[in-house]
């Protein structure tokens, strides 16, 4: 269900939900750039978890990337599967801070950088791991 939109300055309602200058009052209604969901959704396939970041929500970045990691270490379905919804929610949350269904958040360059680095430290632990998990299951007496 789609709520109908409203002037914030005069409370007038907008002939469409995509207004960028109020008809009635001439108020400026977005001041926000909008998000790219292809690029959201690209950071997301690229570096898991980076999408979100493009969004401004590292912490659900981390969990995504941690979820892929471990999903992928315990199974490799689960991994796939929490790999494929962060690319499907960087998508979708970048279209909502676009239509204003959910606050909007500046990307921060730098998290995006320090994000890309933890996930190559992840990968390297990842695979460590996955030596480790390997050398106990398989380890002959």
């Amino acid at each position: 269900m789609e709520l109908p939109n409203f002037c914030p300055e005069c409370g007038n309602q907008l002939i469409s939900p995509k207004a960028e200058i109020c008809p009635n009052c001439g108020v400026r209604l977005k001041t926000n750039p909008e998000k790219s969901p292809v690029i959201a959704a690209l950071c997301s396939f690229a570096f898991t978890g980076l999408g979100q970041v493009y969004n401004g929500d590292a912490g659900r970045g981390v969990l995504i990337l941690l979820g892929t990691y471990l999903g992928l270490l315990v199974l490799i379905i689960p991994g796939l599967a929490v790999f494929i919804y962060g690319i499907y929610d960087a998508y979708k949350t970048a279209k909502r801070m676009n239509a204003s269904e959910i606050p909007y958040r500046e990307t921060n360059v730098l998290h995006m950088v320090l994000f890309v680095v933890l996930w190559f430290f992840g990968v390297i632990a990842f695979f460590v791991m996955a030596a480790i998990v390997a050398a106990f299951a398989f380890a002959v007496y």
